[in-house]
């Protein structure tokens, strides 16, 4: 797969709207995945990466990668709220669990498919050495949609350097992108197994990025109200890894 090849995924809302409607979806769908985008917007807000990339494009990104690869369109909106479980705030101000409160807040904005979707993605484990050891022991039967939605996500990580800039799984990634494109053809996903291998074999250019890599390494928020803000100093009072500026 050469350069000119290798799919790149979307970053901006905007750009999904053309990649969608460029992929042959009406503008009904377009209009779905900008509602949802929109809600995202709110469940995101002021939340960064490790890179300091800011999270609402990771969504996009996410989101890109699944319409790239799929054309149904509720993977495209479960792979944008992918972190809705973990990384999201919502209305009422408290953490992202999947509290019944939180569930069928979600499920009232996205549908239950949707929002069942996310929430099986959020119980995938695929952190460090998950992948080797799903091709090794196989992936449970019936999972292999949510098995699409997480090798899918991994593309946007690599596609824009964020495992080099911010190891989260080691300086090294190889035997992870062997183990994922195992995993991708396991479900008839060649297309993305050469993807993931396309993406891995540029791994070894960026040593460079090394200098960049904060050594905290973790995520940050910006505090969108001032409720927000005085819930993370008394976190931050409390102990918690929080950094109020």
């Amino acid at each position: 797969m050469t350069a000119q090849d290798l799919f790149v995924p979307r970053q901006t809302n905007t750009a999904l709207y053309i990649q969608l409607h460029d992929a042959g979806h009406p503008v009904e769908d377009i209009l779905r995945v900008q509602k949802a985008y929109r809600v995202a917007c709110a469940m995101f807000n002021g939340r960064y990466r490790k890179t300091g990339r800011p999270f609402i494009c990771h969504a996009v990104g996410a989101a890109s990668s699944v319409a790239h690869f799929d054309k149904d369109l509720d993977l495209v909106v479960a792979a944008m709220f992918h972190a809705a479980y973990d990384s999201a705030q919502y209305p009422d101000g408290k953490s992202s669990r999947r509290t019944e409160t939180h569930r069928k807040w979600l499920e009232q904005k996205l549908g239950p498919r949707v929002e069942g979707l996310v929430a099986r993605v959020g119980a995938m484990k695929f952190d460090t050495g998950d992948p080797e050891r799903l091709a090794a022991q196989g992936v449970p039967a019936g999972d292999e949609d949510i098995l699409f939605l997480v090798l899918a996500h991994d593309i946007d990580d690599m596609a824009d350097g964020g495992l080099a800039f911010a190891p989260k799984y080691g300086r090294s990634i190889e035997s992870r992108v062997a183990a994922c494109a195992i995993l991708a053809r396991r479900i008839g996903r060649e297309s993305l197994a050469a993807t993931i291998e396309a993406y891995g074999s540029r791994y070894a250019a960026l040593g460079w990025a090394a200098a960049l890599e904060d050594s905290r390494l973790e995520g940050f928020r910006i505090a969108p109200n001032v409720r927000n803000y005085l819930k993370l100093r008394r976190d931050k009072l409390r102990g918690a890894r929080v950094e109020v500026l």
